[in-house]
């Protein structure tokens, strides 16, 4: 890392601020909003971020800091820079410009604490050996709670396997915990560095870690872990480092290899081994990364907007996905759980290729720093980093660390040691690098930025407030309350709700039901607008022109909703509807014909026997036969006997209208 005497200093109050933080970090939750973790910890850091640029003003004016900027000038600083200005190029390209104001701030804030970050390590105001102390309490407080959440499942529920989704410590879901830990075990690792004190605290750590992981079975995290030892390993026989004894090389495989046999036994039981081998969410991975692929090559060059993938997605259409409420559009996706997917998606081709240049930059740094340093001990920490960088961007391949605040400032803090120690290491010239003043370029973008944070967030968390209140307003079917917490909720920041509907959908659900259908139009003109692929928001503004004897846009959007999931039955029947009441008999019986014989909804047998009974008297007209059309009368007379031969048509693949001339 920096040199040794950086870490002989005594505490300063940036590092005392640091450990505050990050301890506290794990503990910032809301239960009044519907993410109860995402909008607080950006809030959270952004309130951070604010002290410490006070903390830095008032050290200018005292003159206790040295100004030089000159690292933002190397590499990776630059292609930071250039990532947010590549966000808000994108942002023009968004339906839903709510969410890319949202997105962008919070990637503006999250590079705020990176240059923060670097440059109090630089100016050796930050200790890295805080820096690893305090990464690795959190770790601890982050897995301590996962346990005890285990343990009271285990025993709670007779069903431990299958309900392990549960644990989750303060992370959302066991697949960002097991992200979360994972991105500890580099700083875990650098703990063995420090003193015999925190070497045993760290040996624990990890210990509980890969415990953890292997309970809670995220297979992603697990095979990160695996390869980035073998990286480890690999940079460690290269390099010949010493910094581990044969004797401590041994002990550590030990424990390791006692770990993993104990937990081979306990574990191979066959519920957990084929949740281990379950391919479902595979399978549901490659179809998300199919359409998201579709959509990159339709957008490549700046992408569809920052945080407006989910608006987009079901463009490339929903019927490929097995579960039924994925077909009806009432489950959404928000994300193609693949962050580089993610980004290419969002910003382009340019976006995505800053983006992995900011891995690859990193590892180039770490490569040369580890050739440059003869000190095993320093060359073992920085390949460590190495190893957990890789890790990071295979768990990125198939999950989304990039969303969460906490997963990118634990993996921003890991950039600014490196980029701290390259540019101490490689000394860069100094000459007309720009300086740190009150009002240098810097200092406004870095209050600018915060700032902008603190406004996004603060607006937005009172929109999920407001939403969650709707919402229950919504299960009640209070369309007066409904609306009056949809108007307190709408802003210029907040605009969707955490499942992609727009607000304004909700808005127009609840007029509609009140009967005031010229205003419900326009709510759904409005959803429509912010989110033209959703499924609802089409069927129901298909169903305000209805309403409205409008036939032709009725049909045009039905249609639309149909071609992004072709067994969205609700759509389905509302289109049959409209080919009825314009005298459109063959086209309505064409169109129900589509539905599928399971379908739930209520008005299906209604409308199934209407036209049925249209269908059977345009048949009983043609006939002469005048026994066969006093059969076919009684059949039109008994809806459930003329449904049931209906259906079994379907089953059998037969067509209904020779199938009646033989009943």
């Amino acid at each position: 890392m920096l040199n040794q005497d950086l870490l002989n200093n005594k505490s300063t109050v940036f590092d005392k601020l640091y450990i505050l933080f990050f301890l506290f970090l794990p503990l910032i939750y809301s239960d009044k909003i519907i993410d109860p973790i995402l909008i607080p910890r950006q809030i959270y850091l952004s309130l951070f971020l604010l002290i410490l640029g006070f903390i830095i003003i008032i050290q200018m004016i005292n003159k206790k800091l040295n100004p030089d900027l000159s690292f933002i000038k190397i590499t990776l600083p630059v292609l930071f820079l250039s990532l947010i200005i590549i966000h808000l190029i994108s942002s023009i390209r968004a339906f839903a410009m709510s969410e890319s104001l949202y997105v962008s701030s919070k990637i503006m804030v999250e590079i705020s604490f990176f240059l923060i970050t670097t440059f109090l390590i630089i100016q050796r105001k930050l200790r890295i050996e805080n820096l690893v102390k305090t990464i690795v309490m959190f770790g601890i407080i982050s897995v301590l709670i996962a346990c005890y959440q285990a343990y009271s499942l285990f025993i709670s529920d007779n069903d431990f396997l299958n309900n392990l989704d549960k644990v989750s410590s303060t992370f959302a879901n066991k697949n960002l915990l097991s992200s979360i830990l994972f991105l500890t075990i580099p700083f875990i690792c650098c703990g063995f560095f420090i003193n015999k004190a925190w070497k045993i605290i760290s040996i624990i750590s990890i210990l509980l870690i890969i415990a953890l992981l292997l309970i809670i079975q995220t297979r992603t995290v697990l095979i990160a872990v695996l390869i980035s030892a073998i990286i480890f390993t690999l940079i460690f026989l290269k390099n010949k480092t010493k910094a581990f004894s044969i004797k401590k090389t041994i002990i550590l495989s030990l424990i390791f290899f006692s770990l993993g046999l104990g937990g081979f036994s306990y574990f191979k039981q066959e519920k957990y081994l084929s949740r281990l081998t379950n391919t479902s969410t595979a399978y549901t991975r490659t179809l998300l990364w199919e359409n998201s692929l579709a959509m990159a090559k339709e957008n490549i060059l700046l992408g569809v907007g920052p945080g407006n993938w989910q608006v987009n997605f079901p463009k490339y259409g929903m019927n490929k996905f097995e579960e039924p409420l994925i077909k009806s559009g009432i489950i959404t996706y928000q994300r193609p759980h693949n962050d580089f997917l993610w980004v290419l998606c969002e910003t382009g081709i340019l976006g995505i290729s800053i983006y992995i240049l900011i891995f690859i930059s990193s590892l180039f740094y770490l490569w040369k720093l580890i050739h440059h340093n003869d000190d095993p001990k320093i060359k073992t920490r920085f390949a460590i980093l190495f190893s957990g960088i890789i890790g990071y961007m295979i768990i990125a391949f198939a999950d989304f660390p990039l969303e969460r605040i906490e997963h990118q400032i634990i993996l921003f803090l890991i950039f600014s040691i490196i980029t701290a120690d390259y540019y101490t290491a490689f000394g860069l010239s100094k000459k007309e690098t720009p300086k740190l003043s009150l009002f240098s370029p810097i200092m406004i973008f870095f209050f600018a930025t915060v700032c902008f944070s603190l406004l996004v967030t603060f607006k937005r968390y009172s929109g999920e407030f407001h939403t969650r209140i709707m919402k229950n307003h919504h299960h009640k079917n209070n369309w007066t309350q409904m609306i009056k917490e949809v108007d307190k909720s709408t802003n210029s920041f907040y605009q969707l709700d955490p499942m992609s509907a727009p607000l304004e959908w909700y808005k127009g659900v609840a007029l509609f039901s009140l009967g005031n259908y010229d205003l419900a139009l326009k709510s759904f003109e409005n959803a429509h607008h912010i989110h033209p692929n959703h499924m609802h928001v089409l069927n129901n503004l298909a169903s305000c022109y209805e309403v409205a004897s409008n036939h032709e846009k009725a049909e045009e959007y039905y249609l639309k909703a149909i071609s992004i999931s072709p067994e969205f039955d609700e759509a389905i029947l509302n289109l049959s509807a409209v080919y009825f009441n314009t005298g459109k008999f063959q086209k309505a019986y064409e169109t129900i014909n589509k539905c599928s014989i399971s379908c739930s909804d209520p008005k299906y047998p209604v409308f199934l026997n209407a036209i049925l009974t249209t269908k059977l008297d345009e048949i009983i007209n043609k006939q002469v036969d005048q026994n066969l059309n006093q059969k076919l009368s009684e059949l039109k007379n008994s809806q459930e006997r003329l449904s049931n031969l209906f259906f079994e048509c379907k089953r059998k693949n037969i067509n209904f209208a020779e199938r009646v001339l033989i009943f």
